[in-house]
């Protein structure tokens, strides 16, 4: 696919699947939020519940920033592939949670919105944006190295 080919986005309704990562990103940390300080600083490092919450929402804020205006955006827009990368992101993260939970043989807070949301979801937002054409195919390749880089520096975070 080529630029030439994207197809305007949709306005209103059709445009909400855009805002699934950060309904993803909410959910996901709903649960991360009940222990999963404790179980990082288990495994990994020192991880309080109030400096997780510190840093994860000005991060949602964020998210959200780039669902909306990717709901708001023209084919191939620069926010359309934010929310993208974003979106991958959340699958990364959720193949750490479940790989975590079966290499550690203990439950990873984050794992279960990581099997039935986050990867359900990026599955779901991938085959849209491809339906309706709204990023290149070299866009979508640039939104997943984006999303896998922001995914390995949010787990190489837990290290610090």
């Amino acid at each position: 696919m080529t630029a030439a080919t994207l197809r305007p986005a949709a306005p209103g309704v059709a445009a909400l699947p855009f805002l699934l990562p950060f309904a993803v990103y909410v959910l996901h940390t709903l649960e991360e939020l009940q222990g999963f300080a404790e179980w990082a600083t288990r495994h990994f490092g020192p991880e309080t519940t109030g400096n997780f919450a510190g840093y994860h929402i000005p991060l949602m804020l964020l998210v959200l920033l780039a669902s909306w205006r990717a709901t708001k955006s023209r084919p191939g827009g620069g926010w359309i592939v934010a929310a993208t990368a974003l979106q991958w992101q959340f699958a990364v993260n959720a193949l750490f949670h479940l790989t975590t939970w079966i290499a550690l043989g203990e439950y990873s807070p984050g794992a279960v919105t990581a099997a039935v949301v986050s990867l359900p979801a990026t599955a779901f937002y991938l085959s849209w944006i491809r339906r309706h054409r709204y990023i290149t195919g070299r866009q979508t390749l640039l939104a997943i190295a984006a999303g896998t880089l922001i995914a390995a520096l949010a787990i190489g975070f837990l290290f610090l």
